[in-house]
């Protein structure tokens, strides 16, 4: 036998909604019924007030099975957001040891992204947000600092995901920003022409250092005589921390000279515990005291468009700068049999091939 509907309330009620009328005084009350417990709720004597009430506590009702299974579930756990990861990975970072100048380009290049990405959670982070946030500095002509910056992305995630923050890394999907090279390479005779060019002698000295030990402008001005021991140059790069110990015999046929030549060409009638050391007091400069590296920069570029002049070479919009010496080493070097990566301090063996690269200013020999 097939039971009868149950009946839930008054036909132009809704569900749920009973009304009865009371004999002795002839009023009619609104009562609601709750389906699940059975339990009785008088709503009074208003019609349009109880079918409001009823209709509200119905929907109630429907909703409660969806919300009992929502609470039932464990809250799901953001993680954290991009800045509270960046506390951690500054210690990370720091941790690497690297020198002052790589430190002072990290600051600058983690606030920046930082302002893009901190208050968005790591897990939540798409290739979309990185690829939008890289793209305004390629549109503004900054493929160079885009580059630098998506490197700089990739190693955050990279450490988010061996730390258990996240479980890929939306950088890898991006592409690097392409430029063209703009600087030009310094070849071995526009290097001889601006030696010859300069009358000062410690910037005669400054190139000698540059093209036999390959270091940086701010490593050969840093270079002092107490660095010299038992027949090595001790030099701590400050842009990586490499540790470098160059034998003083070290040499460089292609300007037939060694290190302990140059080391020694360096002292003069000055008592100066730098290599590179005004040899007179001129202006602000006092006798001994290192030179200044805009001044390096600046009487270098000074010499090389001299020597570029006499040679009648056009040197274009972006002529080789002092740092060029270094690629200008690593290519010499590698040419007379030595290893130009570890000379130059690189950690990665591509990074000398960058300064290897000579961009056309090399002959090529055809028998």
């Amino acid at each position: 036998m097939v039971p009868r509907p149950r009946k839930t309330g008054s036909k132009d009620l809704p569900p749920n909604l009973y009304r009865k009328t009371d004999k002795r005084n002839g009023k009619t009350y609104y009562t609601y019924r709750d389906p699940v417990s059975g339990r009785m709720f008088g709503l009074g004597q208003d019609k349009e007030a109880a079918i409001i009430e009823a209709v509200a506590a119905n929907h109630a009702e429907v909703l409660k099975p969806t919300l009992r299974a929502r609470l039932a579930e464990p809250p799901q756990d953001k993680g954290k957001t991009f800045s509270e990861w960046l506390v951690e990975y500054r210690v990370i970072y720091a941790a690497k040891g690297l020198g002052i100048h790589s430190m002072n380009l990290y600051k600058s290049r983690i606030k920046a992204i930082e302002v893009a990405l901190g208050e968005k959670y790591l897990r939540e982070i798409r290739t979309m947000d990185v690829a939008t946030f890289l793209s305004t500095y390629t549109k503004a002509g900054k493929a160079p600092m885009s580059r630098a910056l998506r490197s700089m992305l990739r190693d955050v995630f990279v450490e988010a995901i061996a730390a258990g923050w996240c479980d890929h890394n939306p950088v890898d999907a991006t592409k690097a920003a392409r430029s063209k090279v703009k600087r030009s390479r310094l070849s071995l005779e526009l290097w001889k022409a601006a030696y010859e060019a300069t009358d000062r002698p410690w910037l005669k000295r400054a190139m000698e250092l540059a093209l036999i030990t390959g270091q940086r402008r701010d490593d050969i001005r840093s270079m002092l005589f107490k660095d010299v021991e038992d027949g090595f140059l001790y030099v701590i790069q400050s842009k990586t921390g490499m540790r470098l110990r160059l034998s003083t015999s070290l040499r460089l046929e292609a300007i037939d000279l060694d290190l302990a030549t140059v080391i020694k060409r360096c002292r003069d009638k000055v008592l100066s515990k730098h290599f590179i050391h005004h040899s007179k007091t001129v202006a602000v400069a006092k006798a001994g005291s290192p030179v200044k590296l805009d001044t390096l920069t600046l009487q270098f570029a000074k010499a090389r468009d001299e020597g570029a002049a006499a040679l009648g070479i056009d040197l274009g919009e972006h002529p080789p700068s002092f740092h060029e010496m270094r690629s200008l080493a690593a290519r010499l070097h590698a040419a007379e049999g030595r290893d130009a990566q570890k000379l130059l301090g690189h950690r990665t063996a591509a990074m000398t091939e960058m300064y290897k690269d000579g961009r056309g200013t090399d002959w090529i020999d055809v028998a």
